[in-house]
């Protein structure tokens, strides 16, 4: 019994930072054997928790150096487990760290209470530690793994870890070197602690924040230059196809005598196919609609558009080309996945009242869609290389250039995209 409790307190340092990691290594992708690997890694971290243990009595510094090599073992050993860039399994390690340091302080303010009748403890720390990583689950934790940190790496944060790292370790060990503990020591030394590790934990939670919006701002920019570029050609490839069908049309006029009338009719119709189809006042929309729907009559999806695009004046060409193509492409990517033709519609509705102009875009949908914390769905091509998924973020961004949003609702197999926009307002 004795020999295992000396075994529990020599590892706990290494399990109370392994329990804190898993909190934000869980969502990284797992290299092959996975099993195997993190078994390894388990017990490749423990026992190095264990080995280094026995330098903790030699001398401070010794017992810093056994938490540094320590906390290295385990980075080394996760990454070993874990398919992700070193940086991003250093990052969720040092995490676990502060996690870990966060609940020995607390251990250590618990253990000082009026009504504690037992002195501070190993099996004390850990019961914290888990408290700790409990509350760390539900509130940091699940916003870093909604927001997808794991796939966005930089320099600072390689320098936040190493600072968490050197707190987290330096800090206890410079207040030991002071001398003997008392009451106000234990309690300064131990809040400062928290204080220093729970700043670190949010610094490091804003810079992947940050991060992602300064990617996403980059991505759209890209995304727009591609867009207004696709609109450029989609106009010309306009212009160009009614100019043929207008030229076209006259000379069946002059073939009248010449064919028989099914022919012509047959050739009329033909024409019509290819020729603007949507009058809506405003060019932009007219381009988007008639090039969606020609590739929507091939598939048998039926696109109707109720209301002016005159109510669109207030946008630039390609905010409307951007806005209305993004909304049609992801109502169209719904549609063709339905077999029943009675589903395979799209509903487009432009309403304006007063300075207000609303955009209402209905279709039907096959499986489930998961909307992220923005409200919006995520998407499910995540797997794909490419722009999946910020279409609507698009659409949501000039919608809030205008005073405006996007809001999504999904009720009994229906997907509705509505977008409000204040006219003159731009922000």
């Amino acid at each position: 019994m004795a020999y295992i409790e000396d075994l529990f307190i020599r590892m706990s340092y290494a399990m109370g930072i392994l329990l804190g990691a898993q909190l934000f290594l869980k969502q990284l992708p797992h290299r092959k054997h996975f099993g195997l690997r993190m078994t390894a890694a388990l017990m490749t971290s423990l026992v190095a928790g264990w080995g280094f243990s026995y330098l903790t009595p030699l001398s401070d510094l010794s017992n810093l150096v056994a938490l540094q090599l320590t906390i290295a073992v385990i980075v080394l050993s996760m990454w070993f487990a874990f398919d992700s860039s070193f940086v991003t399994v250093l990052s969720a390690c040092v995490m676990g760290v502060a996690a870990q340091h966060i609940g020995h302080h607390v251990s250590r303010l618990v253990a000082e209470l009026p009504w504690m009748y037992h002195q501070w403890s190993n099996q004390l720390e850990f019961i914290c530690v888990c408290a700790v990583c409990l509350v760390l689950y539900f509130t940091l934790g699940r916003w870093l793994r909604n927001n997808r940190y794991d796939k966005y790496t930089d320099r600072r944060i390689t320098a936040v870890s190493i600072a968490i790292v050197l707190i987290c370790t330096g800090i206890t060990r410079l207040a030991r070197m002071a001398g003997e503990y008392n009451f106000f020591s234990i309690a300064s030394t131990s809040l400062y602690a928290i204080t220093c590790c729970v700043l670190a934990l949010f610094l490091e939670s804003y810079l992947y924040y940050s991060l992602r919006k300064e990617s996403e701002h980059l991505l759209l920019l890209r995304i727009q230059e591609e867009e207004r570029r696709q609109y450029e050609l989609s106009r010309e490839n306009a212009e160009q196809l009614s100019i043929k069908c207008h030229d076209l049309k006259h000379k069946l006029v002059s073939l009248n005598t010449y064919l028989p009338q099914n022919e012509i009719d047959s050739m009329r119709s033909l024409i019509d196919t290819y020729d603007s189809i949507y009058h809506t006042g405003s060019e932009a929309l007219d381009i988007v609609l008639n090039e969606k729907g020609l590739h929507c009559r091939d598939r048998g999806i039926p696109i109707t558009c109720m209301g002016s695009g005159k109510s669109l004046d207030f946008l630039d060409e390609m905010e409307i080309y951007s806005l209305f193509g993004n909304l049609l492409e992801n109502a169209i990517t719904a549609a063709e996945q339905l077999e029943e033709p009675r589903k395979r519609i799209i509903s487009l509705v432009v309403e304006q009242k007063g300075s207000l102009v609303y955009i209402d875009m209905m279709n039907f949908f096959r499986g489930e869609i998961t909307l992220e914390e923005s409200g919006l769905p995520r998407t499910s091509k995540e797997a794909e290389r490419g722009y999946h998924g910020y279409g609507l973020k698009s659409v949501q961004a000039i919608a809030r250039k205008y005073n405006g949003d996007l809001s999504v609702n999904i009720k009994d197999g229906i997907f509705t995209a509505q977008v409000y926009l204040l006219r003159d307002a731009v922000s």
